[in-house]
């Protein structure tokens, strides 16, 4: 019986040129590799090869896995401190820097919401000057639609479309600016009143708008603009208007002294609509309150 050599001479050609003298195992591993279906090639730690053929598959179905992670885009990683935030993000404003640390508290640290307090402890940690007028500066935040209110007095979560802003910085949300500074625009922005809007339809027939309701504290005490809103859908049922479009709104709250601008509804009644306390008709869009919506105001 004629005895299997100890080593095998093994020669591979073509656009790499291979030529060695090697032992069996380290063969039938190559022989292994070469009839894989081809881009599954997987090199195998050890001198010994594949046992069986169940070995064998195994090896073909981690090289598949292999392969499939291999072809999904690698994500990149989070940064690791509000430096780091802020540095990826590019936020060159104060309202951008305040936008950043948010999506910091939100993304790296798994925070739902957030305040003021902790936005000014991000400053201090990437050693970065928390802004002069830092009210205002989160004011712009929230009125380019990048912070909104949360269900708790205080409280703040981050938009939804700014969840990539760590990844992708903020070359797509930046604050379209005119020839004016940053500074006289955004007073002018505080000042800014509501277009003049006709009386709706269904207000027409009805003298006087009350600033209170029973049970429920006055509007002007009202702190949250969200809590606004649901105040004057509230408050437009009672007066025998079911549901309110947003150019209404904007017509009540105003007339109630402190209007919600129609730019800011939809991303203001997005908390109210996540909560349950309010929501909108499917034919006309109007807004209307719910039974939790009642339960909540007389809690406030």
């Amino acid at each position: 019986m004629t005895e299997m050599p100890n080593e095998v001479h093994l020669a591979l050609t073509g656009r790499i040129a291979f030529e060695q003298d090697i032992n069996v195992a380290q063969g039938a591993q190559v022989i292994a590799i070469i009839q894989a279906p081809t881009g599954l090639i997987r090199a195998t730690p050890g001198p010994e090869p594949p046992g069986s053929l169940a070995e064998l598959a195994l090896l073909k179905e981690e090289g598949v896995r292999e392969l499939s992670s291999r072809a999904q885009p690698a994500r990149r990683s989070l940064p690791e401190s509000p430096r780091h935030a802020l540095d990826a993000s590019g936020a060159k404003t104060a309202p951008e820097k305040i936008t950043a640390f948010a999506a910091y508290l939100t993304l790296v640290e798994g925070r739902e919401t957030f305040g003021h307090k902790d936005l000014r402890r991000l400053f201090e940690r990437a050693r970065e000057g928390i802004p002069t007028h830092f009210s205002r500066d989160f004011d712009k935040a929230v009125r380019a639609g990048w912070i909104h209110e949360g269900t708790e007095r205080g409280s703040y979560y981050l938009s939804d479309s700014l969840l990539s802003l760590l990844e992708d910085g903020y070359a797509s949300h930046r604050i379209k600016r005119t020839g004016k500074s940053s500074a006289s625009t955004g007073h002018a922005n505080s000042r800014r009143k509501p277009r003049t809007i006709s009386v709706p339809d269904d207000f027409s027939e009805i003298d006087h708008i009350p600033t209170s309701l029973d049970g429920v504290p006055p509007y002007q005490q009202i702190k949250l603009k969200r809590d606004r809103l649901l105040w004057a859908i509230k408050l437009a049922k009672e007066l025998g208007v079911p549901a309110l479009k947003s150019t209404d709104v904007t017509w009540l709250t105003d007339k109630l002294g402190d209007a919600i601008l129609t730019r800011d509804i939809t991303a203001t009644f997005k908390g109210l609509h996540r909560d349950g306390l309010a929501n909108r008709s499917v034919i006309d869009n109007a807004m209307r309150i719910t039974e939790k919506g009642d339960e909540y105001l007389a809690a406030l």
